[in-house]
């Protein structure tokens, strides 16, 4: 007999055949996760107040008055929380050494890095981002290896073709997203992003998802990974302490950097 799923794994459940089928009743989810209606209603009354779906009489319906923020451009990003990402970028060089092969995201908080990583001796870099190629022009120590595609201007990075990454065994890999929540997991506003890290994540032995605490609680369109995928979630000190005591009852590793006086 199957072990009962966790009270956030239902609801990501709930909120994943939610996405698929714009619809759903109170009795299919009772009979897809093996749990009373009793259960189910108070899954959905929870996710509604939290603007993830609306209950209908009997189920509930994707939320039609709830529409994404538009992504912003990576210039504009790139000035945003700048003492977040340089504690998160100071945490993840700890675990970067000299000739290792590492994967490296398009987002700007893992663009971060990029000073600090420089100064190693030796280093193979594989990555979507132009920007972090850019960076590595004149760092001759530095071998970066990037797929084909699309130019992807909002995140000045290439997409569409994740087969074409080289087939590299990676030390490890750093990722970021648009937000995290115990419930939906980690999410991104791009699915084509979503499938460039995702096969970026399977090439490492080791990966780490940054993120600052303005993120935690927010939920992009498509859903990258669930936390417990990565080795580490690292955070600031501003990240509510109810989601994280969420992940880190689910034995989900966060480590908090910084202080509250820093951020």
């Amino acid at each position: 007999m199957p072990l009962p799923l966790f009270m956030e794994e239902r609801r990501r459940i709930i909120l994943e055949t939610l996405r698929q089928r714009g619809r759903i009743s109170v009795a299919e989810l009772s009979e897809l996760l093996s749990v009373s209606a009793v259960t189910i209603r108070q899954d959905l009354r929870a996710l509604e107040h939290d603007q993830l779906l609306e209950r209908t009489h009997g189920g509930a319906v994707l939320p039609v008055s709830r529409t994404p923020a538009p992504e912003l451009s990576f210039e504009v990003r790139l000035r945003e929380y700048k003492a977040a990402k340089h504690l998160l970028a100071q945490a993840a060089l700890s675990r970067v050494q000299s000739g290792d092969s590492i994967a490296l995201d398009s987002s700007t908080t893992v663009f971060a890095l990029l000073p600090h990583l420089r100064r190693l001796e030796r280093l193979i870099i594989v990555t979507n981002s132009l920007m972090v190629a850019q960076q590595c022009l004149d760092t001759p120590q530095i071998q970066v290896f990037m797929p084909g595609g699309r130019l992807r201007r909002d995140s000045i990075s290439l997409v569409g073709k994740p087969e074409e990454l080289p087939d590299i065994n990676l030390t490890v890999g750093f990722f970021s997203a648009h937000g995290i929540s115990p419930e939906t997991g980690i999410t991104e506003s791009s699915q084509e992003e979503v499938q460039m890290k995702r096969a970026l994540m399977e090439r490492c032995r080791v990966k780490y998802c940054l993120v600052d605490g303005r993120k935690w609680g927010k939920v992009a369109p498509y859903t990258l990974a669930n936390p417990a995928e990565f080795t580490t979630v690292l955070t600031t000190a501003d990240a509510p302490p109810e989601h994280i005591a969420l992940l880190r009852d689910q034995q989900i590793p966060v480590e908090i950097v910084g202080s509250a006086v820093e951020m």
